[in-house]
């Protein structure tokens, strides 16, 4: 009883965002006419890729003080030392080349969602290419780790110790990219482990946020190049 006292407020914040964000998702959708992705453009998905990060961004950090009634700090909201933004980037590279290694092995396929997704990507010129870019490079991978590392795995280890939590943290992790079919699903999953070992070597979610922004520019490096060549930008 006294473990569930201790995970309760951070089980309750991490269920507030998430779903706080997913509601406002689903009225922005409703609100410029999106039925499925069919009627998906590159407006649209930056409207709605920016509502959901803006929403989760904004839920955490009101939630800390409504619900967890502690400071920033307690979500790894704290610059690291030099070494933990170097352990960052290794980790980021490191985890690329593992998972792209691991989905051509394994020959893991992506979802239609996932391929329609770049498909629309592709499609982006100007002012919204950058935005889209920078939401899912940049603004995505920052809220996500806050959420996921500093919320979730945070409030894990207050329950358990570092190992399971970090498993448990990477498989819910994997879990909200279910659409993105397996290869999406085991790639997340063990990003989301070598980001969960950052966090508990740094505490700071800074470390792990430039290890997911440095593995979505690759992930994301063949449309990248494509657009570039085809001057879209």
């Amino acid at each position: 009883m006294n473990r569930l006292h201790h995970v309760a407020p951070w089980l309750a914040l991490a269920l507030f965002v998430l779903m706080g964000s997913e509601l406002l998702l689903v009225y922005v959708a409703a609100l410029i006419g999106v039925h499925g992705l069919v009627n998906m453009t590159p407006k649209t998905l930056v409207a709605m890729g920016a509502a959901r990060y803006t929403a989760s961004l904004g839920f955490a950090l009101f939630g800390v003080y409504a619900i967890l009634q502690a400071p920033p700090s307690s979500i790894g909201l704290r610059l690291p030392k030099v070494a933990g933004l170097a352990l960052g980037v290794a980790g980021g590279v490191a985890a690329s080349l593992i998972i792209t290694l691991l989905v051509r092995e394994l020959r893991l396929q992506g979802s239609y969602n996932l391929q329609y997704e770049h498909y629309i990507l592709s499609r982006a010129t100007g002012l919204i290419a950058a935005a889209l870019f920078f939401v899912f490079l940049v603004f995505g991978p920052i809220v996500e780790e806050i959420v996921f590392r500093g919320i979730v795995l945070g409030g894990l280890i207050n329950v358990t110790n570092g190992v399971v939590a970090v498993i448990v943290s990477a498989l819910i992790f994997a879990g909200i990219h279910v659409a993105g079919g397996i290869a999406q699903i085991t790639s997340v999953f063990v990003l989301g482990l070598v980001l969960g070992w950052l966090y508990l070597r740094t505490r700071s979610v800074v470390p792990s946020s430039v290890a997911h922004i440095i593995y979505n520019t690759v992930a994301f490096y063949p449309i990248i190049l494509y657009m570039v060549r085809a001057n879209r930008f």
